[in-house]
Order: structure tokens, then sequence, then C-alpha cells
């Protein structure tokens, strides 16, 4: 590690040796873990608010009103009726990233690290395109998968289940399609990189190494949604949004990745297609046919990285630190 720093040149030797010889500050894990619960906090208070909003116009009150937070399937059916899920997370984000862009932003003038902004080219978000694609068919390979067990009598067939109807709650096709696009396609996405591609990556990056801080964070994102089916394939995108932000060195590249994973993901190009049952098989197949290309693209990626850093470390497991 410090040979490596020496045989640099003064300008850059200097200022790396200070960056990453320092220790770990706590604040590094304290202020991601403050944010996680900020941000589920505000979600959930945001949820009930719209729900309580809703139920108010709605002519309840009182004991009435107490009811539809008191009894679950009341609940359930204002849930859905309100938009709630959809609804809060347009709330929630417009609290959520400006704080998230404030406290990068200012990070970043002390530890560089924090927030990357490499300027990229066209060519890489075509590429970007085809990877988060064929990502989306993976999970979606994975998911084909786990719906043979939809059926199940046990705890997986239980949980299967409950997590359609929490699909159905946000993507519903009786819901307002352009509420559905600000939340889950746009803003969503953006809040979500800045939380974990950028305040919980970032502070890893200060002192794990690129597999290790890759690995922690898309476990960390998967966890997060707190569903173990949706978390089960989550985890797969997180792994590809978290390479992307190390390879191409620029955080807006896993916020495009991620509207594009929400907006095919999500259903809402097949809304917006009207595809029928026959259109949306054929938009499987495509997303398919995109899973080999995707591994392609990350391969051309490895190599591309690897000879920039020809000059310092040759693995992905290393970067400039030394850390294994």
């Amino acid at each position: 590690m410090s040979q490596r720093i020496e045989s640099m040149p003064d300008s850059n030797g200097s200022r790396q040796e200070q960056l990453f010889q320092r220790k770990f500050p706590l604040y590094s894990v304290l202020i991601p873990i403050f944010f996680l619960f900020l941000h589920q906090i505000i979600l959930n208070s945001m949820a009930y608010l719209r729900i309580f909003l809703y139920a108010r116009n709605s002519g309840l009150a009182g004991d009435e009103l107490m009811k539809v937070f008191t009894r679950p399937v009341i609940f359930s059916e204002y849930l859905l009726a309100s938009e709630a899920q959809n609804y809060a997370s347009i709330w929630a984000m417009i609290i959520l990233i400006p704080l998230y862009l404030l406290y990068l932003f200012r990070r970043r003038r002390r530890d560089p690290l924090i927030l990357r902004l490499q300027r990229q080219t066209i060519s890489t978000y075509l590429d970007s395109t085809v990877l988060i694609v064929g990502t989306l068919g993976l999970t979606q390979a994975w998911m084909s998968f786990l719906l043979l067990f939809e059926e199940a009598d046990n705890f997986f067939g239980r949980a299967l289940r409950d997590y359609l109807i929490q699909a159905e709650q946000v993507t519903s096709a009786e819901g307002n399609l352009w509420l559905q696009i600000v939340a889950l396609v746009i803003l969503v996405p953006i809040a979500e990189e800045l939380l974990f591609r950028g305040v919980f990556q970032g502070e890893l990056s200060l002192r794990y190494s690129r597999k290790t801080r890759v690995i922690v964070s898309s476990l960390v994102f998967a966890v997060f949604h707190f569903d173990l089916i949706q978390a089960s394939y989550v985890f797969f995108a997180g792994l590809v949004l978290s390479l992307a932000y190390e390879l191409t060195g620029n955080l807006l590249v896993p916020i495009y990745m991620h509207i594009i994973f929400n907006f095919i993901g999500g259903g809402i190009l097949q809304r917006l297609l009207n595809l029928d049952e026959e259109g949306s098989s054929i938009l499987l197949i495509i997303l398919f046919v995109f899973i080999p290309l995707a591994l392609a693209v990350l391969l051309i990626w490895f190599r591309r990285d690897r000879a920039k850093r020809q000059d310092g470390v040759y693995s992905f497991n290393n970067d400039l630190r030394g850390k294994k």
C-alpha cells in the first residue's frame, strides 16, 4: 500500500495517502444508519398521512376513522384505494432528495470519493441500458421460478402471495398512471440511489475495498425493502447498480439504470403500450435475450477498468488503497 502510493506522482500521492490512511470515522457508520431509519420513518409517516386524509375526505370521523388504522382488513382497503404507497413516495422523496444532496455535496468537499461524478459518454449510458435490461431479465427469470411455489401451503408460499398483493398496491392497473410514473420511475430511483450508492456506498469507500462495499451496499439495499421475495431479486439489481457506480465513477449512471429498471419492471411500459398477455410474453422473451448481452457489457466494463488501473491495482478485489 505505502509503496504504491510513494510510486505515484507527489501531487497525487500525498493526497491519496492523507485520504486513505485516515482512521474510518464513526460518523461514516452512524450517518448512513441514521438516513436509513429516517427514510423509512418519513415514508411510513407520509403513507399514514395520505390514508388519514383520504379517509377523512371520504366522510369518516371519530370511531369510524380510528377503525381504519386499527382493523387490518379496513386498513388494507384504504391503503389500496388511496394509492397511499405512491403518494407517500412522492411526498417523502420531495423531502429526502434535497437532504441527501445537501449531505453528499457537503461531504464531498472533504472526501471527494463520497460522491463521484466522472464525465461519461453516451456509449456508457447505452451500455448501461443493455446491462440493466439484462438484469431485469434475470430477475424475471428468478420470479418465474418462484411463482411455481405460489400455491404452496408454507411460509414461502404465504410470503410470495403477500408480495404479489403488495406489488398490486403500487402498480395497480386501476391506479393513476402518471402518479406511478412520478413516484416509481422518477423520484424513488433518484432518492434510493442517492441513499444507497451515494451515502452508504460512498461512506464505505473511505475504508473498504470495492468488492466489500459493492456486496455490503447490495445486501443492505435488499434488506431495506423489508420483504423476503422482493429482497431476493432486489439483491441482484443492487449488485449491478453498485458495480455500475464503481466501474463508471458517476452516480448518474446507476440513477439512470434504476429508472429504466422501475419503468419496465414496475409495469409502466406495459401500461403505456397497452400490452396484452401476448405482448407481455414477447417483452419477457426480449428481457431474457438481453441477459447474455448484459454479461458481455459487464465483461467489457471490467476489462476497461482493469486497463485504467494498470499503473495502480490490477484486480477488482483491491483499489488504490490496497484494501482487499
